[in-house]
């Protein structure tokens, strides 16, 4: 008899249990949020920084609002033929809906040749290069299979 009573109230237990998991499932935010461009009259070159390109770009959720602030550049890819620069934008709304986004912009190829990209220019601070020696000592068996031994002059 005990036996059938816990029986049953699991059963109306794990019924409760579901109900709500559905019930919560179904009042969840799982629209993404959308990008509104505007117009924007830039020509990307090797000063251009992040906070240019994202001058003339809203984000908008149904449930947050204007999220634009959430908005971040992921990376910028360069087309020296066609002298362009894609730019890749991000954006996540507070509950972790993501969208995606990309912009094309001119590109000042040859300023950014002549004076360098920024954004390629990032070093790790971890494992930085560091050179012992004179370059021009170190053994070319040695550079060739991987382990740079110094010779003497």
């Amino acid at each position: 008899m005990r036996g059938n009573i816990l029986g049953i109230f699991f059963t109306v237990l794990s019924g409760v249990m579901v109900a709500l998991i559905v019930l919560a499932y179904g009042r969840s935010d799982r629209l993404a949020p959308e990008f509104r461009f505007t117009a924007l009259d830039l020509i990307y070159n090797s000063s251009t920084e992040d906070k240019d390109l994202v001058v003339g770009i809203n984000a908008y959720d149904s449930k947050d609002g204007d999220i634009s602030n959430r908005i971040v550049v992921e990376k910028v890819v360069l087309n020296k033929d066609a002298e362009t620069a894609v730019v890749y934008y991000a954006v996540a709304d507070h509950s972790g809906n993501v969208a995606k986004q990309s912009r094309v912009f001119p590109a000042d190829i040859a300023d950014i040749e002549y004076n360098g990209d920024s954004s390629e220019m990032i070093e790790d601070g971890m494992h930085p290069n560091l050179m012992f020696g004179d370059a021009n000592n170190l053994s070319a068996a040695g550079a060739s299979s991987g382990e740079a031994e110094l010779t003497d002059n």
